[in-house]
Order: C-alpha cells, then sequence, then structure tokens
C-alpha cells in the first residue's frame, strides 16, 4: 500500500528555475530540491557567528596577538548590511556568541592548547568583557535569541537546536567568523543535527585566506553554499509574491 502527497499547483508568474520547482518524496519523506525552495524564508533562521570585539576589532585579544584582521575589517560591513536586510524581509535572526568563563573556568587543557594553535591567544571574548561585546552594528535587536557558546559549534553545549526546532526553522543560512573554525564546524553540525544548511560564501571570513578559500571548496562539494545577491534575491520573491512555497495537502491519498 503506497501513499503519496499532493502538491499545490505553481503560480503562473513563477520566475527562472522554478519549472521543475517541485519537493521531492523520498521514503515517504517530502525534501526539498532546490534552493528556492531550501531558503523558504518561513522557515529560515540567519545565525551570525563570532562578531565579537576580540575577533574583529584590531584593538581585541586576536589582534593585539598579531592576528591578520584584514579579513575581519571587509566581513563587518558586509554583516552589518546582511543583518539589517534580514530584519526588514522579516527574517529570524538567532545571534550566536563564543565566551570564556573568567580563569579558564569552561576550559578543558585540551581547549586551552586549541585555542593556542587556532588564535596564538589562551584566552578571548571573557564573560563580561568589552571583548566579549558584539561588535559595533552586529548587536542583537529587542526580541532576537543570542545563544552562548564555549566551543567552535554553535550546537555543542547550547540550547541552539531546542530553539531553532521550537520556532519552526528547518533552514539555517550562516554568516559570520571564522570560515574554517567556528563557522564550518555549526554549519556542518547543523546538517547532522538535521537541519538544511546555507553558507553564505561572501559574508564569512577567516584570517587565513587560503583555509578560508579551501573551507567553501570543501563545503560546496557537500553542502549549499550560496553569495548574499542569490540570498536575499530568493526572499525578495517570496516577499513579493512572485515566488512561492509548493504547499502540501496534509492529507495522504491512497494509491493500489
Amino acid at each position: 500500500m503506497l501513499y503519496h502527497f499532493v502538491l499545490a499547483s505553481k503560480a503562473r508568474n513563477t520566475l527562472p528555475l522554478e519549472e521543475d520547482r517541485l519537493v521531492k518524496e523520498i521514503y515517504g519523506k517530502m525534501v526539498c530540491e532546490t534552493i528556492e525552495e531550501v531558503l523558504n524564508p518561513a522557515w529560515c533562521a540567519v545565525l551570525p557567528i563570532d562578531l565579537q570585539n576580540d575577533f574583529m576589532h584590531a584593538d581585541g585579544a586576536v589582534g593585539r596577538a598579531g592576528g591578520d584582521l584584514t579579513a575581519m575589517e571587509e566581513l563587518l560591513p558586509k554583516a552589518v548590511s546582511f543583518l539589517n536586510q534580514t530584519r526588514e524581509l522579516g527574517i529570524r535572526i538567532v545571534h550566536v556568541r563564543i565566551v570564556d568563563l573568567p580563569d579558564g573556568e569552561s576550559d578543558s587543557p585540551a581547549w586551552i592548547r586549541a585555542k593556542g594553535l587556532i588564535s596564538n591567544v589562551h584566552a578571548f571574548a571573557v564573560e563580561g568583557t568589552w571583548g566579549a561585546q558584539f561588535s559595533e552594528g552586529c548587536e542583537p535587536r529587542p526580541g532576537e535569541l543570542v545563544v552562548t557558546k564555549h566551543r567552535s559549534s554553535a550546537f555543542v553545549g547550547t540550547n541552539l537546536d531546542l530553539l531553532l526546532k521550537n520556532n519552526g526553522v528547518k533552514t539555517v543560512v550562516i554568516i559570520g567568523e571564522q570560515t574554517p573554525g567556528c563557522v564550518e564546524a555549526t554549519y556542518r553540525d547543523a546538517a547532522y543535527y538535521d537541519f538544511y544548511n546555507v553558507l553564505v560564501e561572501d559574508c564569512v571570513a577567516g584570517r587565513d585566506r587560503e583555509l578560508h578559500e579551501a573551507s567553501i571548496k570543501i563545503q560546496k562539494a557537500r553542502h549549499d553554499v550560496v553569495t548574499m545577491d542569490q540570498v536575499f534575491s530568493i526572499w525578495r520573491r517570496y516577499r513579493e509574491g512572485s515566488l512561492t512555497a509548493p504547499a502540501l495537502s496534509g492529507v495522504p491519498q491512497l494509491i493500489g
């Protein structure tokens, strides 16, 4: 005995790339087939990763330790613009920040060593300090959720998975820093926690450009990687009504 779901017919005024735009049934589960479906604003959340002073500002811990923040200086205005446009379109934002507790209380010996290898410091974004604060223009607005983490992935030791799923989020859109570090860790884990994951390649950055580019190349072979223009084009088309999500009838029909 087989079941299938009836999909609503497509709007006549849909734009190119929509001719085959139908979710696909696999093992009885409806799977998004196109990036337009994945980026349905009704179920998206933007996760800005670690846009904090110690990582973005020359006077922060990483900059003082000799880290090259050129790419962070280029990223900051893009991130501010991305967040503002996201708010204008009514898309959910869940801010992600990393902090150390004072006196290493959140650190293991292994993590202290890892931080030294990653950033040439043993402490950064210590809770309650300027370095832990969000960079100017990236601060959360009233009503926007904030998740605090102590490791690279925003899913490790946090309530991020619970907050996203309890608010109907199916797709996470990742921006922020560092591309080969906290960005990639969160981006990969999103898939393992059963979210569609989308990386915005021109709104993430790494201090080492070769590692940044290598990370982007790897992710393009595994998950969805898009540009800022692509994201906002799709979201605006939804908001204007020229792009609509395929609706499920909600009632299974019996076949045979």
